[in-house]
């Protein structure tokens, strides 16, 4: 879809140039943790940071030190599927393809995914139907389509759109956490 390519370049050249991008990535974790799923989750699934990226670092350590079970993506093909697998720490993560860190899956268990789970879902851009521009590779919409743990989104606020083009097997998050705000998408924490 050109549309979103064009959205997708211009989306990510907006967020090279996030301004007091420390300050609001730590907003973006005390809205997550304050959100009754991230609370009453078992499990946390996690991807792990990269580049511009809104960090995640303290998302998964924050988890970890509060007893949850965390786990981080690991794409099996280029077909599209992902799995997660338990880490207890940072430090246990490797280097993978594109320069991206990941679980090393001869050491690290998969996450059979609890019913009592959410799933951090990265992302350039949300609207308000929870809808995003990824990159294209389609992982996060399989695997949210296949699994029922709570999705949330994350995005920089100068970064929400009004309404991002979707195409039929897009799957909206349950909620978006922004650095000012969250919205909570129906199916969200609270049914809504």
């Amino acid at each position: 879809m050109q549309i979103k390519e064009e959205l997708r370049k211009n989306l990510a050249e907006k967020r090279n140039g996030i301004a007091f991008k420390s300050f609001k990535d730590k907003s973006i974790l005390e809205n997550v943790i304050s959100l009754s799923d991230y609370y009453e989750a078992e499990a946390v699934l996690c991807y792990v940071s990269f580049r511009s990226e809104i960090d995640t670092t303290a998302i998964i350590n924050r988890a970890l030190s509060d007893g949850k079970t965390v786990a981080v993506p690991y794409c099996e093909n280029k077909q599209g599927s992902m799995s997660f697998y338990k880490i207890s720490s940072l430090s246990e993560l490797k280097t993978g393809a594109f320069g991206i860190s990941e679980p090393d899956i001869n050491f690290n268990k998969r996450l059979e995914v609890p019913e009592k789970s959410i799933i951090i879902v990265p992302g350039l851009s949300f609207d308000r139907k929870g809808y995003r521009i990824g990159y294209g590779g389609g992982y996060y919409d399989r695997f949210l389509s296949l699994n029922r743990a709570k999705s949330v989104g994350l995005c920089y606020d100068e970064l929400l759109c009004v309404n991002i083009p979707t195409e039929n097997h897009d799957v909206p998050v349950d909620t978006v956490v922004t650095d000012k705000q969250t919205l909570l998408i129906s199916g969200g924490e609270n049914g809504l």
